[in-house]
């Protein structure tokens, strides 16, 4: 033992040397767990930094009085340029010297670990010396390990009614109405928080809705008609909720619904309702009557549930499960679930690494199109993966997995490889100045290696770099907003350019593109589907032009799919348009840029 040995069984005695084998087999798990808690929390703080960085709201990190960080938006409110130029003033320089007495008795209860409640209102300073009153919210918070005292700050309104809305509006889906993913997901994570607490007396749950057959529905009445039809589904959700019950429109046509400490017999009961009441509703269009059915995953939150991302995952789970079975049903996730899941993943993994050994992947193209006569071409590239058939099978099949199980960047890279391949080839036979976006994921972005590899195969190709344009989805950006742009000040060097993907999806502030030398904002499809006949979808589409033109930055309307909307485009001064209403992905670049 004090050699270092863990423990001594003597040969004969097996029940014993059992039961000290699964002790230490239980320790390492304990010490793996523990280890990649302190990885995820070390990861969660540089999230939450990402986060703060781009929030419309001033946030600053004070210990003792003194500033230790503050974000962009709490530096343009009190007229500071960097944050050296603040870092270590005391804040009670931006408080108004009839609220000093006040604010001392704030930093009293601070130093004695106490934090005052609710929202303090005060008169602040700029660095001018104009005042300007402010809300002030107290929490406790730590930096690196270290605790202190995080002050969030908000510029007081004399209309309340608008600042109402505001709020509502950042927590609303534009659609339906219900509450957006954003708010869904901060009210899920508090409801896993909740399931831990001992006090807490029943467990949670996640209703996963999604209605049957939605691709025919609007292949058969159309894109703005099938939006009618979520809109309509969405107020019978609410009209079948419980009042402390919170459901939001998830993502496309998928609802999530939040049932707070209910048990799941209750939550079984209320799926029921839920499924009943969609079958028998009559959609009501402008030229006829629909019907559909929904399918329905539940997951319980236990003290159990480890993060928001796995509750999804295993009532995604459970829906598929009952799409696959013809839909119109509900199943509930069990922990067979979960194993026979582990056993779909492992075969998919497989899959993935076949096709990337054996090139059993293909890209296809979808050509974005000036609305201002550009010259050039411009392609965005998409991949299919190819089964023993050599059918396609879809991304939204195998990405999600691919990127749990960290191998986006193989396959960003094979993506990478064989776009570059094809636009040699397109450069030998043609003359047009082409360009390709390609996407890449988050982990490609924070790969330090990649932009070295790029650089190798752009001169081993001869082929100049202004043709590819890399593009990443604003969560991604959002959640390693230090990182993108290192990332960018890379490509500018091999005179690559960066678009950011589905803006406007993540957050209705566009701080954090002032820190980011971007070229083209892709705008979020669902403001575009519902352009012509949402006034909230117009005016989130002015917002993001707007920013874009005082930015120097071009704007590309994605998922374009009929003629109503282009008018609306064309008057917001969006320069780029890209769609199944131009032309579905094509195995070949041979859009006619010229006809437009």
């Amino acid at each position: 033992m004090r050699a270092g040995a863990r423990d001594l069984v003597p040969e004969t005695n097996h029940e014993l040397l059992l039961l000290v084998i699964e002790r230490e087999l239980n320790d390492l798990e304990e010490r793996r767990g523990h280890r990649s808690a302190k990885t995820m929390y070390r990861e969660s703080e540089r999230r939450n930094r990402s986060l703060m960085d781009s929030s419309r709201d001033a946030i600053a990190y004070i210990h003792e009085g003194m500033h230790i960080y503050t974000n962009a938006t709490y530096l343009e409110m009190f007229g500071f340029a960097e944050a050296d130029d603040v870092e270590g003033i005391p804040i009670m320089d931006m408080i108004a010297p009839e609220n000093h007495q006040q604010f001392k008795g704030i930093l009293r209860l601070l130093t004695a670990g106490e934090t005052p409640e609710g929202d303090v209102d005060m008169s602040l300073i700029r660095s001018d010396g104009k005042k300007f009153p402010g809300v002030l919210v107290f929490a406790p918070a730590s930096i690196e390990g270290e605790p202190c005292t995080q002050v969030l700050i908000r510029g007081k309104s004399d209309n309340k009614e608008l600042e109402k809305e505001l709020d509502t509006l950042r927590r609303q889906d534009l659609l339906t109405g219900l509450y957006n993913r954003n708010h869904f997901m901060e009210q899920l994570e508090a409801a896993i928080k909740s399931a831990t607490n001992e006090k807490a007396s029943k467990s949670s749950a996640l209703i996963y809705l999604e209605p049957d057959e939605f691709k025919q529905i609007t292949e058969t009445i159309g894109i703005a008609a099938g939006d009618l039809v979520l809109s309509d589904m969405a107020a019978v959700i609410k009209n079948n909720i419980g009042a402390t019950d919170i459901a939001a429109r998830f993502a496309g046509e998928v609802f999530t619904i939040l049932v707070h400490e209910a048990d799941i017999g209750k939550v079984k009961l209320l799926a029921e309702k839920l499924l009943k009441a969609i079958e028998g509703n009559i959609f009501e269009l402008e030229s006829q009557s629909i019907t559909t059915t929904c399918s329905i995953g539940v997951a319980q939150i236990t003290e159990t549930s480890s993060d928001a991302k796995k509750v999804l995952a295993h009532a995604d789970m459970a829906c598929k499960q009952v799409k696959s079975g013809g839909g119109n049903q509900i199943h509930i996730h069990t922990v067979a679930d979960e194993r026979a899941s582990n056993e779909r993943d492992l075969g998919w993994i497989q899959r993935i690494k076949t096709a990337l050994e054996k090139d059993r992947f293909r890209l296809v193209y979808q050509p974005i199109v000036s609305l201002h006569a550009e010259p050039g071409e411009r392609y965005e590239v998409l991949l299919r993966m190819l089964d023993e058939q050599n059918k396609d099978i879809s991304p939204a099949e195998f990405m999600a997995l691919a990127e749990r199980a960290g191998m986006m960047p193989d396959i960003d890279r094979w993506v990478t490889k064989q776009a570059v391949k094809m636009l040699t080839t397109k450069r030998n036979t043609s003359a047009q100045n082409t360009q390709l976006f390609i996407k890449l994921s988050h982990d490609s972005v924070k790969d330090q290696t990649f932009l070295v590899w790029v650089s190798k195969l752009l001169k081993a190709a001869r082929l100049h770099g202004a043709s590819l344009i890399f593009e990443s989805s604003e969560a991604s950006v959002l959640s390693a907003l230090k990182e993108t742009k290192l990332f960018i000040n890379g490509l500018k060097q091999l005179h690559c350019e960066f678009a950011i993907d589905h803006v406007g999806s993540e957050t209705q502030s566009f701080s954090y593109l002032k820190h980011l030398d971007v070229k083209f904002l892709k705008i979020d499809g669902s403001h575009i589907a519902t352009l012509a006949t949402n006034e909230k979808s117009r005016d989130m589409l002015k917002i993001i032009t707007d920013i874009a033109r005082a930015e120097n930055k071009q704007t590309i309307a994605e998922h374009v799919q009929d003629a109503n909307s282009l008018a609306v485009l064309w008057q917001s001064g969006v320069n780029f348009i890209q769609g199944y209403y131009l032309q579905k992905p094509d195995n070949a670049m041979n859009y006619d840029f010229t006809g437009g």
